[in-house]
């Protein structure tokens, strides 16, 4: 019980900068504050002429408009496309037009095609704005953040931050684009995926706000499920029957009912001896007549 009472010294949070993350904000060990808006993308190339010159008048806008440094963060990483993929090909099977069907194969090609020659990559875009406490004058100058003074700094930094978050969603919407503030659960896992990258996609992180806390970390990453494996059906051989003789149709068991051996037995003598009596009843017949041409097959 000593020992447990005891503080821990040793904890992962030694190696970060970050300090905490509360509140939609990310406070960092030097007393800064930041926050992240996640933005939306713009496809320039495939726009029209005035389109891209009313692009780059606008963006040029939001330029010249910043009385305030940002920092702008993109991300890239190897795209998993498999969801996508089952996807299609779902929409695939479940598609009755035979026209639209054969579309959607040929898009389904044309994908495997793309992967197999170049590298998807999934791209995110970030704004940052940063809050010092220099901001706030020689009395906001302080040694790295303290708990006693963490709520203060975090409300000093909502607002000085929030002006200028409402002023980047209204240049960055006249550029077509949607911006919006990541949460605290969205910086968890923007985080864990920077520190502990995955080789495709973005991990998706189980924690709540404050399970990060501990001194060693140990969060819950959501794993995919495989998809579950339909099970094969089986065909089983079915005897074949065979051809009736006429004459001695009605002697033949029925394959249709399993008859125990005995019976078998029976019908093969009752077989044998109608044989043998028609085998003996053309012989009498022929000698009766000898000059009688022979039965036709």
């Amino acid at each position: 019980m000593a020992q447990a009472a005891q503080k821990i010294k040793a904890s992962t949070q030694e190696h970060l900068d970050i300090e905490d993350i509360t509140e939609d904000f990310v406070i960092l060990k030097t007393g800064w504050v930041a926050m992240v808006l996640a933005t939306t993308a713009v496809n320039f190339d495939i726009l029209s002429e005035a389109e891209q010159d009313a692009t780059i008048y606008a963006y040029g806008a939001l330029l010249n408009s910043l009385t305030f440094p940002i920092q702008i963060l993109i991300r890239s990483k190897r795209a998993d496309i498999t969801a996508y993929y089952q996807h299609l090909v779902e929409a695939e099977r479940n598609q009755q037009n035979p026209d639209l069907k054969r579309q959607i194969q040929k898009y389904m090609d044309f994908i495997q095609s793309t992967v197999q020659q170049k590298t998807i990559l999934d791209k995110r875009f970030y704004l940052v704005l940063s809050f010092s406490p220099i901001e706030l004058g020689l009395t906001g100058i302080k040694k790295p953040v303290k708990t006693n003074n963490k709520e203060q700094l975090v409300q000093d930094a909502k607002v000085a931050l929030a002006p200028k978050r409402e002023h980047l969603i209204k240049q960055t919407a006249r550029l077509g684009l949607t911006t919006k503030q990541l949460t605290t659960k969205d910086l968890i896992e923007l985080f864990y995926d920077i520190y502990n990258p995955a080789p495709t996609g973005t991990q998706r992180v189980i924690l709540d706000s404050a399970s990060y806390t501990t001194p060693m970390v140990e969060p819950a990453v959501e794993v995919p499920t495989p998809a579950p494996v339909q099970p094969q059906p089986t065909y089983t051989q079915e005897p074949s029957q065979p051809i009736p003789q006429p004459g001695y149709a009605d002697s033949l068991p029925n394959i249709n009912q399993r008859a125990p051996a005995p019976s078998q037995m029976e019908a093969l003598e009752n077989l044998k001896t109608a044989t043998a009596k028609a085998a003996q009843s053309i012989r009498g017949e022929q000698q009766l007549n000898p000059n009688q041409n022979p039965p036709q097959q």
